[in-house]
């Protein structure tokens, strides 16, 4: 016993002067951070970050530091980490993301501290200073919206061939949910499955499989409103009479895609097309720059913004962080006192999302 005593007032002295007890590998490090982060209430301060911490953690940090002691990484291992973590994404990080990142880190190294396994004074400072700044996410204002919904009709007729007018009419529809819902063009919607949507009364809930972070968070519950309800009863039943959908064979051996290509065409069609079309209106350029389809994500962000949906709300609906969207939409915080009240459907919305999420 005494022995255990010398050893524990050993540690206590090296502590109090800076000098660490014992060195760990950072991927041990990192493992014991992040199952802190697990236990951490879901109502406590900063939990809605863990999820972007802990893959952070996974993707970028545990890969590159790997087996390396924390107490060995100065300020030229970070350096390299910086150059190679730019190898990797393609390009240079916003800078919202190198402060989700480096957060991340200091989870880590707070871990080591906690555990006296370094002093806080070996702690290194990390900036997120070389990073890109982030840039405005632009968005369609309700005008905006109503006046491409109402060009449709006539530009689906105005084809030259029947495959333009095929890929027009599902852009229609590609176009309607993507703006109702906030689902990634792309990633999520061009994966979505029949069997992935249930319809109810006045709304319907999509099941987002796969797409940018189902890896990380799993599976999530999207509501559609009654526009979307009525493009999905729509398509469906325009797949009916095509013979490429069958109700009662929606089963996993027969269960196509929503968005279905005509034969021999690539989804890239899908923003040539809308491109096209926002030039034809002269809505191809906004404030925040050039406008895609993934601008149509932003546009229901924005919006829900604006109705005062909270954001931890707006999270669960998109499949993203509160701290992601308040760092790319913290400019239309001011429009918001622009509207008085936040609209029935927007409160309708809220209590929807928190039910679905729940199933998730």
């Amino acid at each position: 016993m005494t022995a255990a005593i010398k050893v524990r007032a050993e540690c206590e002295i090296k502590h109090e002067h800076g000098i660490a007890i014992q060195t760990k590998a950072f991927r041990d490090v990192a493992k014991l951070a992040i199952e802190r982060m697990r236990q951490r209430p879901a109502n406590a301060k900063g939990a809605s970050t863990v999820k972007d911490h802990e893959w952070a953690l996974t993707k970028y940090h545990i890969p590159f530091f790997d087996r390396t002691y924390i107490t060995s990484i100065d300020h030229q291992k970070l350096a390299d980490f910086d150059a190679w973590r730019i190898g990797q994404m393609g390009r240079t990080p916003a800078q919202s993301t190198l402060k989700t990142h480096n957060a991340a880190l200091r989870r880590v190294y707070d871990e080591a501290v906690i555990r006296k396994w370094m002093a806080p004074g070996q702690v290194p400072v990390l900036s997120s200073a070389a990073g890109v700044p982030a840039s405005r996410r632009d968005y369609f204002t309700s005008e905006e919206i109503a006046k491409i919904r109402g060009a449709f009709p006539a530009w689906i007729t105005a084809r030259n061939s029947e495959k333009t007018r095929q890929i027009r009419e599902l852009l229609f529809f590609y176009f309607n949910v993507a703006v109702h819902t906030g689902l990634r063009p792309g990633t999520e919607m061009d994966n979505l499955r029949w069997n992935d949507i249930q319809v109810r009364k006045d709304h319907v809930v999509i099941t987002v499989r796969k797409g940018k972070t189902t890896l990380h968070t799993g599976n999530r519950h999207v509501v559609g409103n009654s526009i979307v309800l009525e493009m999905i009863l729509d398509m469906l039943a325009g797949a009916q009479s095509a013979e490429e959908v069958n109700e009662s064979d929606l089963s996993e051996d027969s269960n196509p895609l929503v968005f279905q290509m005509p034969e021999g065409s690539s989804k890239e069609l899908l923003t040539r097309n809308f491109t096209a079309l926002l030039k034809r209106l002269k809505l191809e350029s906004g404030p925040g720059g050039k406008r895609t389809l993934y601008s149509l994500r932003h546009t229901y962000i924005t919006h829900l913004i604006l109705d005062r949906v909270p954001v931890n709300v707006i999270a669960k609906q998109c499949g993203t962080s509160a701290a992601m969207i308040e760092a790319h939409y913290s400019h239309i915080t001011p429009l918001m006192y622009a509207k008085e009240l936040a609209g029935v459907e927007g409160a309708q919305l809220t209590r929807l999302i928190d039910q679905y999420a729940d199933l998730s």
